[in-house]
């Protein structure tokens, strides 16, 4: 968890990075992967992180995402124009939570899920994971900005 000293460096290096003032980008009151997100407008918002939080975040993500991961992999490797985000529509999130779940031992009974996250990890995959909106990372003053939305 960020410092209030860290979260106001994180809210100016955001406003640099958009080119409007600090005081027009907010803060989130829950967490994501146990950071804070930032937000400029209700329809835009940003983790914004150091290199070693950034890590942190993307492990987690990469663990409560392992459905995601499983299906865009099957989708990828067979060559199939679908998107597994689709199912959010159409299966329960509790229910994505329970498969989620049900991945996670098959892999802790294998390779590990921290394998995986460290693999994903090395061939640069951060920003697939953290960005939803575009997928991309971007840099302001000593923090990596994600686009969640």
């Amino acid at each position: 968890m960020s410092s209030q000293r860290e979260l106001e460096d994180k809210k100016k290096a955001l406003a640099k990075y958009l080119g409007v003032s600090p005081e027009k980008i907010t803060e989130s009151k829950g967490t994501l992967y146990t950071f804070k997100a930032l937000y400029h407008g209700p329809n835009r918002a940003y983790l914004v992180l150091t290199d070693i939080e950034a890590n942190v975040a993307a492990r987690r993500a990469i663990k409560s995402r392992l459905w995601l991961v499983s299906l865009e992999s099957i989708f990828s490797y067979f060559d199939i124009d679908s998107y597994p985000a689709d199912a959010l529509d159409k299966i329960p999130h509790d229910e994505i939570r329970k498969i989620n779940a049900e991945i996670t031992k098959l892999l802790d009974k294998t390779c590990g899920t921290e394998i995986l996250a460290e693999k994903m990890l090395k061939l640069g995959n951060r920003s697939n994971i953290l960005a939803d909106y575009d997928q991309k990372e971007r840099q302001s003053d000593n923090f990596y900005i994600y686009r969640l939305f």
